[in-house]
């Protein structure tokens, strides 16, 4: 009885739910994107006249046309680097993001670049409307201040919905809406950027929590800089994109704005808000700057970028889009000795298999590491990825899966913090190495989402010193204790080996640190039907 009672609750939930959609797809209140009013506004030039416009013009001028870069390894500099960033500004800051969300790193991002608007600065942010909250009012508060322009690429529809309704809007206009905005670039004065695979958010950040991100980004000084501000006008005055007040419920006053941004700058004093070793760091952006301006890594470097997709969904114009991906690969087969890709969801395509088999006939190391199941945080685009696991190690390639307990990160936590929150790690960074020379830092993951649905973007940078400085990093990923290996034993069954000192520590033959339950779950994701949407 129990069964047949799940089963006819099961079947009412479908309907109710297919005709929920078709109420919607008939009478949907769409934000037609490309037909929103909107001032085109462009990147300013490098302020040279400012303190960032400066140190980036002299420790630029001698380096015969290459860029500098700064590797942000951890969180807690990468979150310092862009606070730096906006106290200095004078002019300009250009953020883009697929996620900016309402916790304290959002809130300390924020608060800064409200203080910044409040000196004059002309701030503009532009976030995917995906992850975004039903109604975003603290995105609306933001975008009140008369220095500052908030626009959300591809809106499901008007703010103020439930979050049933929204999702219906999503399903609605599949076409459209499915593929999302996911470049992550913060540009200064047209003189300083950072590119990389951090969104706005705590996880991102290092924060301690239930859940918490491996990743990496570059700080690029140089001429590269302009590309990134180029890109995001590309975006920014798109067909796409539509003004955060053209989309709430309602816009609030400057009244209630202003009360919002002074709880900001109260809460933005309060140490307990940032994350472990911030405060250890330089707070002063010229401290901070004549404290590495001479350990950059200097490269000829391009900025890879997706072209926008055209309007009313159209499909994308494969000349231009994808760009990413493609160079991507196009260097991964010309690569003579070995190849570092280092990515949150790794989903091959076609093309990616060949790759990697091509590598092997040609004597190429390939170390490919990403998260296991128990580090993942997405499930389905995990069995996307155990469906390939046995034919990507038998490509010849090196296979690690990041461990949820990897002793790098613990390291930066006591016992007592990890014991409250019961952290899980997960790997979120995107980066590849090749040959000792090429480095790609950026929001491309190796999957058909990246591929053929969102748009990407990163730095890719031909520099010996950073190729070297990264594939350590990623090494380190992949140490014992890190990581574990995935191999095959002699009867082509998956195992998960940790090695120390040249033995065997750990041989496991399921899913390390995982529950039957979540193993079972995985095991009925393995029938999705369409790996294009992972």
């Amino acid at each position: 009885m129990r069964l047949l009672s799940l089963r006819i609750g099961v079947f009412r939930t479908a309907m109710l739910t297919a005709v929920g959609l078709f109420l919607v797809v008939s009478c949907r209140e769409s934000i037609q994107s490309s037909s929103v009013e909107k001032p085109v506004v462009e990147s300013v030039k490098r302020a040279t006249g400012s303190l960032l416009g400066a140190t980036a013009r002299s420790v630029s001028k001698n380096q015969s046309g290459e860029s500098g870069f700064l590797l942000l390894d951890r969180g807690d500099q990468a979150l310092a680097w862009r606070t730096r960033l906006a106290d200095a500004a004078e002019s300009t800051i250009d953020a883009q993001y697929f996620l900016w969300k309402n916790d304290d790193a959002g809130k300390i991002m924020m608060q800064r670049l409200i203080a910044a608007a409040d000196r004059g600065v002309r701030v503009r942010v532009l976030v995917d409307d995906s992850m975004t909250e039903s109604n975003p009012r603290y995105l609306a508060d933001f975008g009140a201040h008369p220095n500052v322009a908030v626009r959300l690429y591809k809106p499901f529809g008007p703010k103020g919905k439930s979050l049933v309704m929204r999702w219906l809007d999503y399903a609605s206009d599949l076409r459209i809406l499915n593929r999302r905005m996911h470049n992550k670039v913060f540009v200064v004065d047209g003189s300083y950027s950072i590119v990389g695979g951090r969104n706005i958010g705590n996880e991102y950040f290092e924060y301690i929590g239930p859940f918490c991100f491996r990743c990496r980004d570059l700080m690029a000084v140089g001429p590269v800089v302009e590309s990134t501000s180029l890109g995001f006008d590309q975006y920014w005055n798109s067909d796409w994109t539509v003004p955060i007040e053209d989309v709430i419920a309602s816009v609030p006053n400057s009244a209630k704005s202003r009360k919002a941004w002074d709880e900001l700058a109260a809460f933005a004093t309060e140490q307990d808000h940032y994350p472990s070793g911030f405060f250890e760091l330089p707070a002063d952006f010229q401290a901070a700057w004549d404290s590495v301006k001479n350990q950059l890594y200097w490269g000829k470097a391009r900025l890879l970028i997706d072209a926008v997709p055209p309007v009313k969904g159209q499909p994308e114009s494969r000349l231009g889009f994808d760009q990413t991906g493609k160079t991507l690969l196009k260097i991964m087969n010309e690569s003579e000795r070995e190849v570092y890709i280092q990515s949150a969801y790794l989903i091959l395509l076609e093309g990616g298999f060949e790759a990697l088999q091509a590598a092997k006939q040609r004597d190429v190391s390939v170390v490919l590491s990403t998260n296991s199941m128990a580090s993942d945080n997405h499930l389905s685009a995990f069995v996307g990825y155990r469906k390939q696991r046995k034919e990507m190690i038998e490509t010849g390639a090196k296979l690690f899966e990041m461990r949820p307990d990897e002793r790098s990160e613990e390291a930066l936590f006591s016992p007592a913090l990890l014991k409250k929150y019961d952290t899980k790690f997960g790997l979120h960074a995107k980066t590849m190495v090749f040959d000792g020379r090429y480095t790609f830092v950026g929001s491309f993951n190796v999957d058909p989402r990246s591929v053929n649905l969102n748009t990407e973007m990163g730095l890719l940078v031909d520099s010996q010193e950073l190729a070297i400085a990264v594939a350590s990093s990623i090494k380190n990923d992949v140490a014992p204790g890190n990581s574990w290996q995935v191999e095959l034993t002699a009867k082509g069954e998956v195992r998960w080996v940790t090695r120390r000192n040249g033995k065997i520590a750990e041989d496991l033959k399921v899913e390390p640190m995982t529950t039957a339950a979540e193993r079972a779950a995985a095991d009925l994701l393995m029938v999705v039907p369409d790996k294009s949407q992972l």
